[in-house]
């Protein structure tokens, strides 16, 4: 149906002003710039008609060259004896680990193409993180360092070797610096090799640390662990800065759980957990969260000694009032629920305070959590990063009693939090060696760079959780010039086992096979079929926090102190990504 109404585009076009009428008259709004382009190409708007053909012909004639080349042939070549196991078009699947997580790698003609959770993941069932997603583009990254490197120039393995040998022969105050090691075959190849070089030290160090966590743990229970959380059997949960949905600990683990018991079914039941979250920025746990309270980074630990008091019923020394009301109201109730709760409460912290953390282990003390939310005899392996070991090898390397230095997926020159202190300690050291697959800031400080396998060129297991075991087995053939790290440590340490395979395939036959009631061949096809065993857990206990509270809240206290910022002044947080 036809509408008479009638639309302007401005006053302009209502009033019919002469600026409209005479614009209108034209096609385009502005004059085409002509002369501009015309200029670019050598001529003018007065440019004779003969040069203008001239002009036009050669480009004509050069795009119809262009035009000319032969087309690449692609030949299609079929199998002569085609592989058993492969039909074109047809994908093939294979178990692996891929950041503790057991996978399912997707394969066309022998190379991967897709990675996606292993259904029967102890950590996640299914779940895979956006990382592990993409760690298949990696594999064909053309950045990739392509062959090993020494003093700064391609070189080959034999020559690699040789010098890295004659360099730890005579070398004193070896360290390998690793992230978190949680495979048991990595683990033995560098007990190995300490036995070989004895003045060798093993460093886990993580750019996200989690150290805080486990010397609370130590201090407070006589444990250095992270523990395993159990967000499926809370209630009630309270989160100081926590982003356990996110990148704190193991998000998609905790999702899991966190899910089973905030859906559908739980609301039919009336058994919905509760969820408060205490945080300075937004994060994705605050967005789910059934009530979020903005609080000061600075204020994180008085809200601890506050909700600590709440529970208790008693003053700690240090304790202050928050400067948000709504923050001081909110701590009140998140106590009466916890305390409802009793048993099936949970209280987590983001920090990396050992003082906050400590003080957390008092209130899931208080709350019954140990044995139920919180498993300390099952822990999991994912972060064993020691901060202060990493302070002691800083130390060390920059008074001369380092000789050699190995890092193993570690890049500390560039998330070091201090990164000059980290280069001139590097300075000091003569032998630094980076099993970097590519030239990041660490490998660029080092005179020997071994590229690393991609770990869907590798053999390999792991564990990142107490009592599962997973394998990891390669997909693809190395793309590059490449060798194990692991490989690596075996011929530098002139191990009687110089092939990684036969290494790891010793070690589950000799000690983790029969955790999972296999052995054998049949054993190990079993395994590779599978891509886990998994035992049975320890039986949870229940813990009794040992620490002198008064103590920690006093330290709190300070550190609170110190980190508030002026009225004039913003504090700022930075986000775990």
């Amino acid at each position: 149906m036809d509408s008479n109404k009638k639309y302007w585009k401005g006053l302009e076009e209502l009033n019919k002003t002469p600026e409209f009428v005479e614009k209108n008259k034209h096609e385009f709004a502005e004059p085409l710039p002509i002369e501009e382009v015309l200029s670019g190409a050598g001529l003018a708007s007065k440019t004779p008609r003969r040069d203008f053909l001239k002009a036009l012909g050669f480009g004509v004639g050069a795009v119809t060259l262009a035009a000319c080349q032969k087309v690449p042939v692609h030949k299609s070549i079929p199998y002569l004896i085609k592989p058993e196991e492969i039909t074109p078009g047809v994908a093939n699947y294979y178990t692996s680990t891929h950041d503790g997580h057991a996978i399912l790698v997707k394969t066309r003609e022998g190379r991967p193409i897709k990675v996606e959770g292993n259904p029967n993941d102890a950590l996640s069932g299914g779940g895979l993180s956006a990382q592990s997603q993409a760690s298949v583009l990696d594999l064909y990254d053309n950045n990739r360092v392509k062959d090993p490197q020494l003093n700064g120039s391609d070189a080959g393995w034999d020559q690699i070797d040789a010098f890295v040998k004659a360099q730890l022969a005579t070398a004193q105050g070896i360290r390998i610096i690793t992230s978190t090691v949680h495979s048991p075959s990595t683990q033995a190849v560098i007990a190995d090799f300490i036995t070989k070089y004895p003045t060798t030290k093993h460093i886990n160090y993580d750019a996200y640390s989690y150290s805080g966590i486990i010397q609370a743990n130590q201090q407070s229970f006589g444990k250095a662990v992270v523990p395993h959380y159990n967000f499926d059997k809370a209630d009630v949960i309270v989160s100081f800065g926590a982003d356990f949905l996110g990148s704190w600990i193991s998000g998609e683990e905790f999702t899991k759980q966190y899910v089973s018991n905030r859906n559908i079914k739980s609301l039919e039941a009336k058994k919905m957990s509760r969820h408060l979250q205490f945080e300075a920025g937004m994060s994705m746990t605050g967005t789910n969260a059934d009530a979020r309270i903005p609080i000061k980074l600075s204020e994180e630990g008085p809200a601890l000694v506050a909700l600590y008091n709440a529970i208790s019923g008693t003053t700690l020394a240090g304790t202050k009032k928050l400067t948000s009301a709504n923050a001081d109201k909110a701590i009140t109730l998140a106590a009466k629920e916890l305390v409802a709760a009793k048993g099936k409460a949970l209280v987590v912290c983001g920090s990396n305070s050992v003082a906050k953390q400590a003080l957390v282990n008092a209130i899931n003390s208080l709350l019954g959590s140990y044995g139920t939310t919180i498993d300390l005899d099952n822990p999991t392996n994912q972060y064993k990063g020691n901060d202060a070991e990493f302070v002691a090898f800083i130390e060390e390397a920059k008074r001369g009693q380092v000789g050699a230095v190995i890092f193993l997926d570690a890049n500390p020159v560039y998330d070091y939090f201090n990164s000059k202190d980290i280069k001139a300690a590097l300075d000091q050291i003569k032998l630094k060696i980076s099993f970097s697959d590519r030239g990041d800031e660490t490998a660029a400080a080092c005179n020997v760079v071994a590229p690393n396998h991609h770990y869907l060129e590798s053999w390999g297991d792991d564990s990142a959780i107490s009592g599962f075991y997973t394998v990891i087995q390669p997909t693809i053939n190395p793309v590059y010039n490449t060798r194990q790290a692991e490989q690596s440590l075996l011929a530098w340490s002139e191990n009687p086992v110089q092939d990684y395979y036969t290494y790891v395939r010793n070690n589950w036959s000799n000690n983790l096979l029969a955790l999972g009631g296999l052995s054998g061949e049949a054993g190990w096809e079993s395994l590779l079929q599978a891509g886990f065993i998994k035992t049975a857990p320890k039986a949870a206990s229940a813990a009794t926090f040992a620490g002198d509270v008064n103590a920690i809240a006093t330290t709190l206290a300070a550190n609170s102190a110190a980190l508030t910022a002026p009225e004039d002044k913003i504090e700022v947080q930075l986000y775990q990504n």
